[in-house]
């Protein structure tokens, strides 16, 4: 009876952070930050384009995890990172609007210390995917109605490789703090306004709900 009650004991004053190391415990969350850019003055080489890149944009990635073993996590991701505005102009007509990148992600997470340090669960990762490029136009100055499409909207991708580090916080049974820096090496085959190099380095916090134990 005594070990029954102790037990029973255990079980109540399980803490948040015992949950965090165990095996099949999965999350999903939002994580919002900046992207650094790996050229702070890209070269444009199109004398027609004037693209403005701040050395940082506004970063956002979506992200769920699912773990394999107690050390070992897959992470699915998708981000959204904001790269600044581009002018074009072609002939007497200007198009103004911004580029954007895309991100999507599959990468593994290993937690050499999971279990042994409580409330934290640091991690290295790494993995793959594609990055879509986008340079959309917001608005054109144009006599002429019947303007360059191929100019208005423009995309392009790049499989890329993707490595980083961070660490998994918990504050209660099933919500939990994410800390997370990946750099991501790009290169379109295309210059999209202008630009082929847009490798950075994404540094992001997110809110993480823990879901239930499989």
């Amino acid at each position: 009876m005594t070990i029954l009650l102790a037990g029973a004991a255990f079980a109540v004053d399980k803490q948040p952070a015992d949950r965090l190391m165990e095996a099949h415990y999965s999350m999903v969350g939002l994580r919002l930050g900046a992207w650094i850019a790996q050229t702070a003055a890209p070269k444009v080489t199109d004398a027609s384009i004037d693209a403005d890149m701040p050395d940082a944009g506004f970063y956002t990635e979506l992200f769920l995890d699912y773990r394999l073993v107690p050390v070992l996590m897959l992470e699915f991701s998708m981000g959204i990172a904001s790269r600044g505005d581009a002018v074009i102009r072609y002939a007497d007509d200007r198009y103004i609007g911004t580029i954007n990148l895309y991100p999507l992600l599959l990468q593994l997470k290993v937690a050499p210390l999971a279990g042994r340090v409580r409330s934290l669960n640091p991690f290295i990762m790494g993995g793959g995917g594609v990055v879509w490029g986008r340079q959309n136009t917001d608005f054109v100055s144009s006599a002429d109605p019947f303007y360059n499409p191929d100019i208005v909207n423009k995309t392009e991708s790049d499989f890329i490789g993707v490595i980083g580090g961070g660490v998994d916080i918990a504050l209660a049974e099933q919500l939990g703090l994410n800390v997370t820096v990946k750099y991501h090496p790009i290169t379109f085959g295309n210059p999209l306004a202008g630009v082929d190099e847009y490798s950075g380095t994404a540094v992001s916090v997110g809110v993480a709900y823990f879901l239930h134990k499989k």
